[in-house]
């Protein structure tokens, strides 16, 4: 090859890296670009996206782990406050044993009532004095001091772990009435059926289980910066999630289209109640296993079901294959269960958006009062409460 050959294949390789360079310089510029200018625009599903991620989670920075339950929060907190700009702030305190709330008091006087349930039931987003738990508390004591509500909830936990947990501390709490508030991904858990009527519910712990969570955690403090972190962050992973993958796939547009509701309402109403759920038959089957065992758990007190949905489901007409029918009709086939159907209520009231925290599906406190005093109105018509 000669010198002139040589020269003009090193030039085409120098203009080649140039231009990767360009590119890359402009990429990085676009990112920098929308990261400055989206921000301004306030586009709500954008702003939704980047708040899912950016979010504070109290089981995130505050877990604990447990060696039954996989994780509870972090024992004896106090004053942790949950912030994000215009869409979060509340403050968590915790107990001896890991749980929302004050130190339970164990004396033989007490009637206990067990809340159970995830980041619903939980109150993710509000105080304390506006939890669904707080509020019925307050309306039974009026009556009888002696009730004590025990707040088992915990965010992020499916049903497996919400019965795990009953299960560990119901013969200590010995709980006159039981209140499970239903999220429609609490069955969203891996299901592990070993025998045609028994599912196995019990968390087995590897043996790298707890190294491995306290990795997690700390990936998750404020403090703990990475690449995936960060970009997962960005207002460009938002914009690409939100509106570029909504274009050029099919699931995903499907997973966020919403059905127009009527004029003046926010949510499409309820149907009529369905003759027969038509959930698919690995998922309810399974649920049934588990409210039968809830149920069982319970022993002589009164199981109180309530459904929480949530906005994705809202948003959408109401069908058939809805998780709350099968617990409607398992409320009215087994006595000491009651069944308080919170979903249908939300759709049909005009404003029912209120029900809810602006950019999370959690409820709001008007949600927690709404869904409190639904319960209040159920429990007074039980002679044995």
């Amino acid at each position: 090859m000669s010198n002139q050959e040589k020269s003009s294949v090193k030039k085409k390789i120098i203009n080649y890296l140039i231009n990767i360079l360009i590119l890359a310089v402009s990429l990085c510029l676009a990112v920098v670009i929308v990261e400055i200018t989206l921000p301004l625009f306030k586009i709500r599903n954008i702003e939704e996206a980047v708040y899912q991620v950016r979010r504070p989670t109290i089981q995130g920075t505050y877990g604990a782990y447990h060696p039954k339950l996989y994780y509870t929060l972090q024992k004896n907190l106090r004053n942790v406050r949950q912030f994000y700009p215009g869409q979060l702030d509340y403050v968590v305190d915790t107990n001896g044993q890991g749980f929302r709330g004050p130190d339970w008091d164990m004396s033989s006087r007490r009637k206990n009532v067990v809340i159970l349930g995830d980041s619903f039931a939980f109150g993710w987003g509000v105080q304390w004095e506006q939890t669904l738990g707080k509020i019925l508390e307050k309306e039974l004591q009026k009556t009888d001091p002696s009730y004590q509500v025990v707040n088992l909830a915990m965010p992020g936990w499916d049903l497996d772990k919400i019965i795990s947990a009953f299960e560990l501390y119901k013969d200590v709490l010995k709980p006159v009435a039981v209140v499970y508030i239903f999220c429609p991904n609490d069955t969203l858990c891996g299901i592990h059926k070993i025998s045609a009527t028994e599912y196995d519910l019990e968390y087995h712990p590897g043996p790298d289980d707890e190294k491995n969570y306290r990795a997690m955690l700390a990936r998750q403090q404020p403090g703990y910066w990475s690449w995936d972190k960060f970009f997962r962050s960005t207002y460009a992973k938002a914009y690409h999630a939100r509106v570029l993958r909504r274009v050029f796939d099919k699931r995903i547009r499907a997973s966020l289209s919403e059905d127009k509701a009527p004029a003046g309402f926010d949510f499409f109403p309820p149907i009529a109640v369905p003759a027969q759920s038509t959930l698919d038959d690995e998922h309810k089957e399974f649920l049934l296993y588990c409210l039968k065992r809830l149920r069982a758990d319970a022993g002589g007190s009164n199981l109180y079901i309530l459904d929480t949905s949530d906005k994705s489901i809202l948003y959408k007409k109401d069908a058939a294959d809805n998780r709350r029918w099968v617990i409607r009709q398992f409320g009215e086939a087994n006595t000491g269960v009651t069944f308080i159907d919170f979903e249908s209520y939300v759709r049909n009231t005009p404003d029912g958006r209120k029900f809810f925290l602006d950019y999370d599906d959690h409820w709001s406190a008007a949600g927690h009062a709404a869904a409190a005093r639904l319960l209040i109105e159920k429990w007074s018509t039980k002679s044995n409460i």
